[in-house]
């Protein structure tokens, strides 16, 4: 939202290669317009833009450092969640953790105190169906590969103790931590679970699931031995 006084919605940030980076949309812009109709709230520019199709154009009208611009973006179809998150996240730095609260396991204050180890980092909930299919195969991966500098991480906005609760119950073997505020969460942009992140050795993103998937699963591990090195 614009702050007070503000006509406009303000751009937090852009996706990576996306149609509104490629049109030259920036975070901190400031969306007045949209095909010549004010919008006021972020509500209006999804029910704006969901009015055309892939493949059209729209016209923004914003506001950026104080002088008003107008760009031309066409529009693309909608990847599903997991394309979307790769498409932002692939090759760049994970985000930096916000005040996790560890329920199990040992874990450093941040990611960066993993530097040097392959990081799994699995966003989870208590009450997720696909959540705990996946389990026995992330403490598969625990088992395995911990001694070849793999660590697993399962993350949850369940608060600490239901969190501990759940872990014991479905017999997680990893480390576990709570983000009770969703900071983490929504760094990652971790909306839909289960969610998994790859970090290699230095800190860069590897890869990103959505869902529970055997197959996809089978091919994060091979991903997972080629950044441990060896077979």
């Amino acid at each position: 939202m614009a702050r007070p006084g503000e006509a406009g919605v303000v751009v937090r940030d852009v996706l990576r290669g996306a149609p509104a980076e490629r049109a030259g949309l920036r975070g901190g812009d400031r969306i007045v317009t949209i095909d010549g109709e004010l919008v006021a709230r972020p509500p209006d520019v999804v029910r704006i833009v969901s009015r055309h199709h892939a493949g059209q154009r729209i016209s923004l009208g914003l506001v950026r450092d104080g002088a008003d611009r107008l760009l031309a973006v066409a529009l693309g179809a909608r990847p599903d969640e997991s394309a979307l998150l790769r498409s932002q996240f692939l090759g760049a730095p994970a985000p930096r953790w916000q005040e996790l609260g560890t329920v199990r396991g040992s874990l450093p204050e941040d990611l960066s105190g993993l530097r040097g180890r392959v990081v799994v980092i699995d966003f989870w909930a208590s009450w997720c169906v696909a959540c705990r299919l996946a389990i026995p195969t992330l403490n598969a991966w625990h088992d395995r590969y911990s001694a070849r500098g793999l660590t697993v991480v399962g993350i949850t906005t369940d608060s600490a103790e239901l969190a501990m609760e759940a872990s014991v119950e479905l017999g997680i073997e990893y480390a576990v931590a709570s983000d009770p505020d969703g900071g983490t969460s929504r760094a990652y942009r971790a909306m839909a679970i289960p969610t998994l992140f790859v970090v290699d050795r230095e800190g860069t993103v590897r890869d990103v699931m959505v869902g529970y998937s055997s197959d996809r699963l089978a091919a994060v591990e091979e991903t997972l031995r080629s950044l441990m090195g060896g077979t």
